[in-house]
C-alpha cells in the first residue's frame, strides 16, 4: 500500500492519548453529499473511546476537504488521502491497516449508523467470544432517505455447525455481512481483502469458515438503495468489473480457493465443497449466471455484435426469467429517454 500523502498526513487529526477500544473505518470515494450524514451518525456514537479513520481515494468532489475539517476539530478522526485511486477493495484494506483498536467496523460513506451501533455490537461480542464478527439489521432506505424495509441478516449465521452458517451465507439476496464490528485479531486470521469481484462475499465466506457470527434482530443502521440497471453494476461501476467478463459465473471458483487457502481440516474442505454444489443448482445462483450473460449481451451489442448479442438472450432468459425481463424493460426505458 502506498503511504499517506504528506497533505493527508498533516490534515489528520491529534489521535488519542489513550488506547481506543473500538476503530471505525471509512473507505470513501467522491462521497458528496451523503457522507456528511453517514460521518455525523459515527461522530454520534455513544462509545467514548473510538477512532475514526477515512481513507480518501483521490475524490475529485469535496470529500477531501469536509473530512479535513472534521479531522481538524474532532481529535478522534484522522484523514488520509491516497494519491491514486486504488480501488475499491484496497482503500477497504487500507483503512483497517490503518487502524490500531481491537475491534473494528467498516462505515459506508452513503449509510447512517445509530449511536449504539459499535457499543451494542461490542457488548454482544463480549458476550460470545466464540464469534469472529457481529452483524446487526438494517434499514433499507431509497436514495432520499425514505423507508423501504428492513433486512435482517439470517440466523444461521450464528450456528456452531458449519453447513449451516455458509448456506445462510449463500442462500439469499444482498451481502451486507461486511458491515458489523469484527475482532481485529480475526480479521488478522483472514489475510487481506482479495481484489476481485465479490470481494465482500468471498470475505465474509472465508470468515464464516472459521466462526459464527452473532447476529442482531435491531435495526441499527440504514442502508441505501441505489437503484441500477443490470448492465450499469457491472460495466459502469468498479474498475475490477469492468475488466472482468463472466464474473459471477466465478465466483464459485473463488469461493473455492478461499477455502483452499485457509488451514482448514478435511472435513471442514469437503462440507464447504457440498454448500457450493448445491448453491450452484439454486435458482439464486442460476440468476448471477444469467446476470453475467445479460452484461455480455450488452457488451456485444455495444461492440456492433447484435447477432451475438442476441444469441445470449435465449440462455439468460432459461437461467433467470425475472432478470431478462427486468433487462427487458431497462433496455425498453432506455430506448424511449430522450
Amino acid at each position: 500500500m502506498p503511504a499517506p500523502s504528506p497533505e493527508a498526513t498533516s490534515a489528520a487529526g491529534t489521535p488519542s492519548r489513550t488506547p481506543s477500544r473500538a476503530s471505525v473505518g471509512l473507505a470513501v470515494y467522491n462521497g458528496m453529499p451523503h457522507l456528511r450524514h453517514a460521518l455525523e451518525s459515527v461522530l454520534a456514537q455513544d462509545l467514548a473511546d473510538l477512532e475514526i479513520l477515512i481513507s480518501d481515494n483521490a475524490s475529485e468532489d469535496g470529500t477531501g476537504e469536509y473530512c479535513k475539517e472534521v479531522a481538524a476539530s474532532d481529535p478522534r478522526v484522522r484523514y488520509y488521502r491516497n494519491d491514486v485511486n486504488l480501488g475499491a477493495a484496497a482503500n477497504f484494506q487500507r483503512v483497517l491497516d490503518l487502524s490500531s483498536a481491537p475491534y473494528f467496523a467498516w462505515a459506508a460513506h452513503d449509510d447512517w449508523y445509530a449511536p449504539g451501533f459499535v457499543s451494542r455490537c461490542l457488548e454482544a461480542l463480549v458476550e460470545h467470544p466464540e464469534a469472529g464478527f457481529c452483524v446487526p439489521a438494517r434499514r433499507r432506505v431509497d436514495g432520499e432517505g425514505a423507508f423501504l424495509s428492513v433486512r435482517q441478516e439470517p440466523q444461521g449465521l450464528a450456528s456452531d455447525d458449519l453447513a449451516t452458517r455458509l448456506k445462510a451465507h449463500l442462500w439469499r439476496r444482498g451481502w451486507l455481512t461486511l458491515y458489523g464490528l469484527w475482532r481485529r485479531d480475526f480479521l488478522e486470521r483472514l489475510g487481506p481483502i482479495q481484489t476481485m469481484w465479490g470481494a465482500d462475499v468471498i470475505y465474509a465466506w472465508r470468515a464464516l469458515l472459521l466462526a459464527p457470527a452473532v447476529v442482531l434482530s435491531e435495526s441499527l443502521a440504514d442502508y441505501r438503495v441505489v437503484q441500477k440497471t443490470v448492465e450499469s453494476v457491472m460495466l459502469s461501476g468498479s474498475g475490477v468489473a469492468a475488466r472482468l467478463r463472466f464474473p459471477n459465473s466465478k465466483i464459485v471458483r473463488d469461493l473455492r480457493q478461499a477455502t483452499t487457502d485457509l488451514d482448514l481440516s478435511p472435513e471442514d474442505v469437503r462440507t464447504a465443497e457440498a454448500v457450493l454444489r448445491r448453491w450452484m443448482l439454486t435458482h439464486h445462483y442460476r440468476e448471477l449466471v444469467a446476470t453475467d450473460l445479460l452484461v455480455e449481451s450488452g457488451r456485444l451489442r455495444a461492440s456492433g455484435s447484435k447477432v451475438g448479442a442476441a444469441v445470449l438472450l435465449a440462455p439468460a432468459a432459461a437461467m433467470g426469467p425475472r432478470m431478462a425481463l427486468r433487462h427487458a424493460k431497462d433496455r425498453l426505458g432506455s430506448t424511449h429517454e430522450p
